[in-house]
């Protein structure tokens, strides 16, 4: 009985750390997910900052 006991407890182990890695993928994702769409929204604010003819670039003046 006890090897019956050590199989189950070592099943279910693997399956709480199983399900441990899911969650922490699925938040790592999430994160990356939520930074790509801030980066994005970053960029397209840089396109729409106007050019000014004979400049080699402009000021953007982010502020939080």
């Amino acid at each position: 009985m006890d090897l019956a006991n050590s199989i189950a407890q070592m099943s279910m182990t693997m399956s709480t750390a199983k399900l441990q890695q899911s969650v922490e993928t699925s938040m790592m994702k999430k994160a990356m997910d939520t930074s790509a769409d801030m980066i994005k929204g970053i960029m397209e604010m840089a396109d729409s900052v106007p050019k000014f003819s004979g400049e080699v670039g402009s000021m953007l003046d982010v502020r939080a």
